[in-house]
């Protein structure tokens, strides 16, 4: 192809077509394939412009791949950013109040085995949730515990 807009183009169709990207990480990629910004912000626009690029659509499906794999909100929003998704797609996709998140972190738990038993078996449990990315009040209701329970 002569025209380089025309090649980013193609390049980024082919991508999108394995599976979601977002702006900036199908930006990135065509950068490696050793394309021009100037060339591959046109591409990109033209892309989102006939709706085969969105970030909303691009982090609703990382979300649900994260919640898939019992990962926490918190996870899902810093990945989200160090991707380079937009801010309000972010915010769109990652409700962390939202119920499913509640029950990705009881799955994640284990519940249905037995509980733990000791104090250092539940805070195990606690830290591995936590760096799952689950919020405290998640963990909680995942391991039955309320506000006032001192253990």
């Amino acid at each position: 192809m002569d025209d380089p807009v025309e090649a980013a183009y193609a390049q980024a169709l082919k991508l999108l077509a394995r599976r979601e990207h977002g702006r900036a990480e199908l930006a990135k990629k065509l950068a490696r394939r050793g394309f021009a910004p100037a060339d591959c912000a046109p591409a990109l626009q033209r892309l989102a412009d006939l709706g085969y690029l969105s970030d909303v659509r691009y982090a609703q499906a990382r979300v649900a791949e994260l919640r898939r794999r019992r990962y926490g909100p918190l996870r899902a929003l810093a990945e989200l950013r160090a991707l380079g998704v937009d801010e309000d797609a972010i915010a769109d996709a990652v409700q962390v109040d939202a119920d499913d998140w509640y029950q990705a972190c009881r799955a994640a738990s284990g519940r249905g085995r037995t509980p733990p038993t000791s104090a250092a078996e539940r805070a195990r449990l606690q830290r591995q949730l936590m760096t799952r990315g689950f919020t405290a009040a998640q963990i909680r209701a995942a391991l039955g515990q309320n506000d006032s329970d001192d253990a």
